[in-house]
C-alpha cells in the first residue's frame, strides 16, 4: 500500500490527540514517530492549550483526533491547516442515533478510523481489525451473563460501549464532569439504589470521589472504576484491544455478584 509521505524526507510524525487514540494510532506508528497531545490520566473536558502544544500540532504531518464537539480547542487549527491530514473519528460514527462523542468506546468506529489513518500512512490495518473483534467476542462472552444488572457510571462516556454490548446502563451522576446533578436526580439516584436497581457504581480515576460519595452516603453498593481514557494502558502495537478487554474485565469484576 503506497503511503501519501512515499516521496518525503522523513518519516510522518503522528500527534494524537488524546491517550485512547493513541493506543489506537500505536498499532500502525512507531513510539518515536507518535506523539499524544493529553497525557496519561489528562481529560479533554477541562483542558485547555499551551503555547508549547500549538508547536507540537504544528510539528505533526497527521493528527488524529476526536473532533469538535470533545476537542473544541483543536477545531479552529483544523480549519487553519488543511495542509496536514487531520483524521477525526467522529466522522466514522456507526450509530447516528447515539450522540455521545467518545467514539474511541465504539470498536466498528474505531476499526474504520485506525483504516484510514493506515491508509494514510502506507500501512496495513488488518491486523489490527482482527484483534479488535477478538477483544469483542471475548468482551461479548464475559460479559453476557450480566446484561440485566444495572449500574451507574460516573459521567455519560459509555453509551457507545454500553449499546455495544447490550449493558443495563441505569444512570449516570452527571451528563459532563464539568455539569454537577441537581437534588432532583440526586434524589432519583438515590431512590434507584435503595430499590435495589443499581448493582455497581463505577468511577472514574481523573475525578474526585465526591460527588459519588455525596449520592450514595451509607447506602450498600458494590463500587468498581472503569477509565474511558483507558490512563494505565501503555502504548503498544496491542494496547487498544487490551483497553476494551480490560474494560469488560473491571465491568465483570464489579457486576458480578
Amino acid at each position: 500500500m503506497l503511503s501519501l509521505f512515499a516521496q518525503a524526507d522523513h518519516s510522518p510524525k503522528v500527534l494524537a490527540s488524546i491517550h485512547p487514540l493513541g493506543l489506537i494510532a500505536s498499532s500502525v506508528v512507531d513510539a518515536e514517530q507518535l506523539d499524544v497531545l493529553l497525557q496519561p490520566g489528562v481529560t479533554p473536558h477541562d483542558f485547555s492549550l499551551k503555547p508549547s502544544d500549538i508547536d507540537r500540532l504544528q510539528e505533526a504531518d497527521v493528527i488524529f483526533w476526536s473532533g469538535a464537539r470533545i476537542e473544541p480547542y483543536l477545531s479552529g487549527f483544523a480549519r487553519r491547516w488543511p495542509d496536514k491530514h487531520w483524521i477525526d473519528i467522529s466522522a466514522f460514527a456507526s450509530e447516528a442515533s447515539i450522540k455521545d462523542p467518545h467514539y474511541w468506546l465504539s470498536p466498528p468506529s474505531v476499526v474504520a478510523a485506525q483504516k484510514a489513518l493506515a491508509e494514510v500512512l502506507g500501512a496495513d490495518s488488518t491486523d489490527f481489525a482482527d484483534q479488535v473483534a477478538q477483544a469483542v467476542a471475548y468482551s461479548d462472552r464475559v460479559l453476557a451473563p450480566l446484561k440485566e444488572r444495572g449500574f451507574f457510571v460516573f459521567h455519560r462516556a459509555y453509551d457507545h460501549w454500553v449499546t455495544e454490548f447490550g449493558l443495563n446502563q441505569v444512570g449516570a451522576f452527571t451528563i459532563t464532569p464539568e455539569q454537577k446533578p441537581g437534588m432532583r436526580t440526586i434524589q432519583l439516584m438515590r431512590e434507584q439504589l435503595r430499590a435495589g436497581q443499581v448493582a455497581c457504581i463505577f468511577r472514574e480515576p481523573e475525578y474526585s470521589p465526591a460527588l459519588v460519595v455525596k449520592v450514595v452516603g451509607d447506602l450498600p453498593v458494590k463500587q468498581g472504576e472503569l477509565d474511558p481514557l483507558g490512563g494505565s494502558i501503555s502504548l503498544s502495537r496491542d494496547g487498544y484491544p487490551y483497553f476494551l478487554r480490560d474494560m469488560a474485565d473491571r465491568a465483570v469484576h464489579c457486576l458480578s455478584e
